[in-house]
């Protein structure tokens, strides 16, 4: 990933249409008066560790959760670009703004700052009320473009909308990923939200999901980004990048000398392809019908690549490529009945 202390960069590009840790936890960002990080394991120490009413109704929502990660991120901040900066290598995969001085462009800095990364997402709570239903278009253009910002409608104020973030991330975020769809999930402790089916239209055509009922089950509507992507296939992505560049870097460092040749190009060629064999298993990569994925892995020999790159110790020669698998996330069917 960028900015972390590593000898492996993944580049990832994603073509359309053509387990790392951490992969779940939840970052807080908290506007304060210097600039701190703390970890809570519980909702009880969040309780008697932090006093913003918000910080604790996410934590509510994110422990009740049976799925969740094993820790939630505090991180206090004063200057929001200095903070992204200092605690972007922390293991955090989700974050959102909470207490957030009134006109500032705090969330909007963060939700740029993740964008430009390509990688993690940022997660906002709306009130699941008329007056965000017809403010949906102005909201969604604020993050116009926007693959990693995720807009949660929930409950009848942003303290309740706080608890829905939470339990959202707590309940998915965690799971393997590739196996879960955003859609269709029920939240613990979540009551379904009182909206028309127009508004729930209205929320869905500009890219944000909310909570309801449907065939007796409460359920999230869906699960998208408010670029109309879908945040399992960029979850995905994130850990096939992550995958390959930790098991990488473990090459690296248990290999005695990992040499410039056949053999060593061959051990790189095996690491990439066994992460995306993983990935297939999991869900993320579309099997070919025989149980195999939909990938290829592509190395050059020594005699491809450039003298200054022997010379450098330095191997560029790997690449992959993959077709997601996606998911169905609606239904039709035709029927004929004789008479």
């Amino acid at each position: 990933m960028d900015d972390v202390l590593s000898d492996v960069n993944v580049v990832l590009n994603v073509l359309q249409p053509a387990v790392p840790i951490n992969l779940g936890v939840l970052a807080i960002f908290v506007h304060g008066t210097e600039m701190s990080k703390k970890s809570y394991t519980a909702l009880e120490d969040v309780q008697s560790g932090e006093d913003s009413e918000q910080i604790q109704a996410i934590a509510t929502g994110y422990f009740a959760q049976t799925g969740h990660s094993k820790q939630l991120l505090v991180i206090d901040y004063v200057d929001m670009q200095e903070a992204l900066d200092a605690y972007y290598t922390d293991a955090w995969e989700f974050a959102t703004v909470v207490d957030a001085v009134e006109d500032s462009n705090d969330q909007l800095t963060l939700a740029n700052y993740i964008e430009a990364k390509s990688e993690r997402f940022a997660i906002f709570g709306l009130p699941a009320t008329a007056e965000t239903v017809n403010a949906a278009a102005t909201t969604t253009q604020t993050y116009f473009g926007n693959d990693r910002t995720i807009l949660f409608a929930y409950g009848a104020d942003d303290k309740e909308a706080a608890t829905g973030i939470g339990s959202l991330i707590g309940a998915l975020g965690n799971q393997t990923v590739g196996s879960v769809t955003w859609k269709f999930k029920t939240l613990v402790g979540l009551k379904p939200c009182d909206l028309s089916v127009a508004q729930v239209g209205t929320l869905h055509k500009n890219h944000i999901f909310t909570y309801v009922t449907k065939a007796g089950i409460d359920q999230t509507t869906e699960g998208f980004t408010v670029s109309g992507e879908f945040i399992d296939a960029l979850h995905g992505d994130d850990w096939v990048k992550a995958s390959i560049e930790t098991d990488l870097q473990k090459l690296l460092t248990n290999t005695a000398k990992l040499g410039y040749d056949v053999n060593g190009i061959a051990q790189i060629d095996a690491t990439i392809t066994n992460v995306l064999m993983q990935a297939t298993t999991n869900g993320i990569i579309l099997d070919d019908g025989s149980g195999k994925g939909t990938y290829t892995v592509t190395t050059q020999s020594r005699e491809e690549v450039s003298a200054d790159d022997i010379a450098t110790r330095h191997y560029g020669g790997a690449s992959f490529a993959y077709t997601r698998a996606g998911a169905i996330h609606s239904i039709t069917v035709h029927g004929t009945v004789s008479m």
